[in-house]
């Protein structure tokens, strides 16, 4: 006999069964018009050959596309290098998976700009059913038009606005409090803060978060920015004022802002930890395995995407209403040799 290869559909149920496509499609879906013993017969024969609901068709019955958008402003090669993107998009696609929808995923390098032309195109297209929206920027006008187009979408971050969306907070206050604890009882006298580029919002937070509790601490701070890579966390480290106190820490905005700044510490001949000391606010096995190894912020960002995620798809579907909240808990210190005692 031969090996059936090709996906069953209702059209092979038909034809093994003898009866036509109309019969089938009633008795899978449960609609009147066929006898028990008929439903039945449908039933068993199609988890037989394995049969399964085709989620396109499904979608378009339900008025939906069956997509999750997501929107990165960044240089695909650069986020393939970045853990801390791979896995909040990771944990994104595992949730609307876990719920029948796929991901959608566009790379852009025009700004917000062209952030926006994509979502338009979608929703002219309809081709997504919400979106996540990643790195709110101060003032962002992107909500805004998301609600204009009557597009559903969840924020993973701080943002506060009048439009109807779904979010996941981050506990940066909580974060950045233990970090700065964690510092000053390691002995260092000083903070050099290695953010990422200054528009966005989050790093605006974490630059006033650590501001103010340095000063509560009466310990100077001073700040860089530089973009998300390791070249990034170098250029930022020359340029930041490393005179500031006689043995202070550096606090990197993530783990390859961290490892730029390592790498130049050490060309220096700066003797990390006990000369200074160095906290990445994004752990990931690169902060595990470089040498020395580097205290790290365990943020979960699996979970945050996931959170994201399952949050929008029960908005899409009516379950959770806009204005659900889901608050990330705070952040695991790693402590590692950068911040190590001698």
């Amino acid at each position: 006999m031969s090996r059936r290869t090709a996906r069953p559909t209702v059209a092979t149920i038909a034809h093994d069964l003898g009866i036509s496509p109309a019969t089938v499609s009633y008795a899978l879906n449960g609609k009147p018009g066929v006898g028990a013993a008929m439903r039945e017969r449908v039933l068993e024969h199609a988890r037989t050959v394995g049969w399964t609901p085709h989620s396109g068709a499904q979608a378009l019955r339900r008025g939906r596309s069956g997509n999750i958008g997501l929107v990165l402003v960044r240089d695909p090669e650069e986020v393939s290098r970045e853990p801390f993107y791979s896995a909040v998009t990771a944990g994104i696609e595992s949730a609307t998976s876990a719920h029948g929808y796929e991901l959608l995923i566009r790379f852009v390098r025009g700004g917000a700009d062209e952030e926006i032309e994509v979502f338009r195109t979608w929703s002219h297209q309809r081709r997504v059913d919400g979106v996540v929206l990643l790195d709110l920027a101060e003032g962002d006008h992107r909500p805004a038009v998301l609600e204009s187009l009557a597009m559903d979408f969840a924020v993973l971050g701080h943002y506060v606005g009048p439009e109807d969306f779904v979010k996941v907070m981050t506990a940066e206050a909580d974060d950045a409090a233990t970090v700065v604890d964690h510092v000053v009882e390691r002995g260092y006298d000083g903070c050099i803060q290695l953010s990422g580029p200054p528009q966005y919002a989050h790093e605006r937070r974490r630059l006033e978060l650590l501001e103010q509790l340095c000063a509560g601490h009466g310990i100077p701070h001073t700040h860089a920015s530089g973009r998300y890579t390791i070249d990034g966390g170098s250029a930022a480290f020359e340029s930041a004022d490393r005179g500031i106190s006689r043995r202070p820490a550096v606090v990197a905005s993530s783990d390859l802002i961290a490892l730029g700044a390592l790498r130049a510490a050490l060309s220096h001949r700066i003797d990390v930890p006990e000369g200074m000391g160095l906290v990445s606010w994004d752990d990931s096995l690169i902060a595990e395995v470089t040498s020395p190894g580097i205290t790290a912020l365990g943020r979960r960002p699996f979970a945050m995407g996931r959170f994201a995620g399952d949050l929008l798809v029960q908005k899409i579907e009516g379950r959770s209403p806009g204005g659900t909240v889901v608050q990330n808990e705070p952040a695991t210190l790693i402590p590692r040799r950068s911040t190590a005692s001698e």
